[in-house]
């Protein structure tokens, strides 16, 4: 499971190989991964687990990404999120080195403004049935 609540400060993620609940400064955060002579301008890299020293990774929705069939579902909700996390960091040039420059060419997918207002109307934070779906269990457990 990767991100789980958004504030004007940090993101809130629950590691997926040993469950622990990290909060991690945006400013800490950039979008970009580098290697040889690529950057890939999708990728939000997150910092390692202090607990076990995993590492995982965010993916923006690909431009050309169709509507997601089920609206609403855990899915649909946490992909709208990192999305819009992607978007904020481009927008505020929180990117690797190669990508300083080229921030205008970097295609992001905010969350629309009336879409925001009827999922995340209490901030950007997944719902707890939303956390338990993705963590792969039953409500309750």
């Amino acid at each position: 499971m990767a991100i789980q609540e958004i504030t004007s400060t940090e993101v809130v993620q629950r590691c997926a190989k040993c469950d622990r609940e990290n909060r991690i400064v945006l400013a800490d955060l950039e979008v970009g991964v580098e290697r040889d002579d690529q950057v890939e301008d999708s990728v939000v890299p997150l910092p390692e687990c202090p607990t076990c020293h995993s590492r995982e990774f965010l993916l923006r929705s690909p431009a050309e990404e169709q509507e997601h069939p089920a609206q609403g579902s855990a899915g649909y909700l946490h992909r709208l999120l990192v999305d819009d996390l992607h978007a904020e960091l481009v927008k505020k040039g929180r990117v690797v080195a190669r990508l300083k420059n080229k921030t205008a060419e970097v295609f992001t997918r905010p969350i629309a403004t009336e879409v925001k207002q009827r999922l995340f109307d209490k901030g950007l934070k997944l719902p707890a049935r939303a956390v338990e779906q993705l963590q792969g269990k039953e409500p309750g457990q």
